[in-house]
């Protein structure tokens, strides 16, 4: 399977964010083939902050999301060595999605957890929170 069919992945050295672009709707099969990929990536990179552009995705299932927090995240945590921030960049109908919306954990649910997540719909808003996630790291 190739990635580069459905998910464009660029580091950006002088922000220190993983860009991961999903180009299209994907399969089961293809997410998790994704984020394998944007893991490898994240890896060669030591990066922890991923800005993840679902706008052309936009199929955010609970399986999906229910593996990102109970599989994917803690691992990634583990084979980064350290905390994980994922900003989802969504169109804004997908904010007033509600089975979307109830597929993505609510703030209080990364309380205390050595990743988070949030949603945008603007790219700087994101990358600043990216940022600001940074800051409070360190």
């Amino acid at each position: 399977m190739h990635v580069s069919d459905f998910l464009h992945v660029v580091y950006r050295a002088d922000l220190d964010i993983l860009f991961g672009r999903w180009m299209r709707l994907v399969s089961g099969a293809e997410m998790y083939a994704g984020y394998a990929y944007l893991l490898d990536q994240a890896a060669e990179h030591k990066c922890r902050h991923w800005l993840l552009d679902a706008r052309r995705r936009i199929n955010t299932d609970k399986e999906g999301a229910q593996w990102m927090v109970t599989t994917f995240l803690p691992g990634a945590v583990a084979r980064l060595g350290g905390s994980l921030q994922l900003a989802y960049l969504l169109g804004p109908v997908m904010l007033r999605n509600q089975e979307a919306d109830a597929a993505f954990p609510p703030a209080s649910f990364f309380v205390g957890k050595a990743f988070g997540a949030e949603r945008f719909i603007e790219e700087g808003e994101a990358i600043a929170w990216l940022q600001g996630q940074s800051v409070s790291m360190v």
